[in-house]
């Protein structure tokens, strides 16, 4: 990042951050459609500009972000597509014990790694999502917090191929701080889940029991609970689950090395193409090194099993990417990556292989 001219802000004022971006390059996929027969690649010329502007005093914190994704692709019979993606994060600080957060994520893409956490959808339509989030926190003194809070999500398909979806989630936490760099607490989370056609409604139920600790280069998440689905039609029964997630984050002393590793069971939380739900277990790293300080090397990758309810179908995704970063100014990197990714499935109509390839400039002008 560099600084520009006079932005008409006197320094006491300073406090407003604007970076304009731009990123451009070339993405080709080997089976662009996920076919498991007929693989069709797609080379596609993505240009992203947009606009990231930061505000921030002693009490609040906010960050808005807006990204155009043109997708111009080399096949004839795919329309172009412009896709969007917006962001705004606000941190309020009410008072000495009470905090306020505001999140809204938005994005209209072809992307269905972005629909679920543990998603399992592998299609390209085109798809609106909304993820709003408000969270209430108050500190106990000298160690308890209560967290409350709200999020809704909006799932709606430009086409009707698939369901539109909208929920409700409801968010309580009791935090209890064993010091400054160690907590226990008790997270509920409730889902109200509505479709829009013949997928049946559900409303589940979740406590999980949650530790975080930090150290001077490491941080470690590990949690596990209980959760209850149940469905608005009364001839289904309700399915049940015992979830768990752990994430470890850590580096090198010289902060040259960074790796990260994750892993996840749980239900998917959405059911947009009628296949139904599953129990996911997921497992998934990633690997950064600093090879000068200019250059970085990157690996990371996910395994994923999907057993479905009531179903014979499962399936087991692999993905691997490695990519390359190169800083040929503090206001330009150079990006590289290659990668590849696997369904395996007892249905065979699911399966599909897809390689991946990546070159990018990205450039970010920031005016502070």
């Amino acid at each position: 990042m560099f600084a520009t001219g006079s932005t008409g802000i006197s320094k006491a004022q300073n406090n407003l951050r604007l970076d304009l971006l731009l990123d451009a390059g070339l993405i080709y996929d080997s089976n662009f459609y996920f076919d498991p027969v007929d693989e069709i690649g797609v080379t596609t010329f993505l240009v992203q500009p947009g606009v990231e502007i930061g505000y921030e005093t002693s009490k609040t914190e906010w960050v808005a972000r807006y990204q155009l994704n043109a997708n111009y692709y080399d096949r004839a019979e795919e329309d172009d597509f412009y896709g969007h993606a917006a962001f705004l994060q606000g941190d309020i600080e009410i008072t000495d014990r009470l905090a306020f957060e505001l999140s809204n994520n938005f994005r209209y893409t072809r992307d269905p790694a972005n629909l679920d956490p543990l998603g399992n959808v592998a299609v390209r339509e085109k798809y609106y999502q909304n993820r709003a989030k408000a969270l209430f926190s108050y500190h106990f003194e000298p160690r308890f917090t209560v967290e409350a809070g709200y999020q809704n999500w909006i799932t709606d398909y430009k086409d009707d191929l698939l369901e539109d979806a909208v929920g409700h989630q409801g968010i309580f936490d009791l935090i209890y701080h064993l010091n400054r760099s160690a907590s226990m607490a008790l997270e509920y989370n409730y889902w109200d889940m509505n479709y829009s056609e013949s997928t049946p409604d559900y409303k589940s139920n979740q406590l999980s029991l949650v530790a975080r600790m930090k150290w001077m280069h490491a941080g470690l998440e590990a949690g596990v609970g209980y959760q209850n689905r149940s469905f608005d039609e009364a001839e289904l029964d309700d399915i049940e689950v015992v979830p768990y997630f752990l994430k470890l984050e850590t580096e090198s002393s010289s902060g040259k090395t960074r790796f990260a590793l994750s892993a996840e069971h749980n239900f998917n939380y959405l059911n947009l193409s009628n296949q139904g739900y599953y129990q996911a277990d997921r497992f998934g790293f990633t690997l950064d090194y600093d090879l000068t300080e200019r250059i970085t090397a990157g690996l990371g990758g996910y395994y994923q099993k999907s057993d479905y309810e009531d179903s014979p179908r499962e399936d087991d995704t692999y993905n691997i990417t490695g990519d390359i970063k190169y800083l040929i100014k503090h206001w330009l990197v150079f990006h590289v990556a290659a990668g590849y990714e696997t369904r395996n499935s007892t249905i065979p109509s699911q399966e599909y292989d897809n390689w991946m390839a990546l070159g990018q400039l990205q450039f970010i002008y920031s005016i502070d």
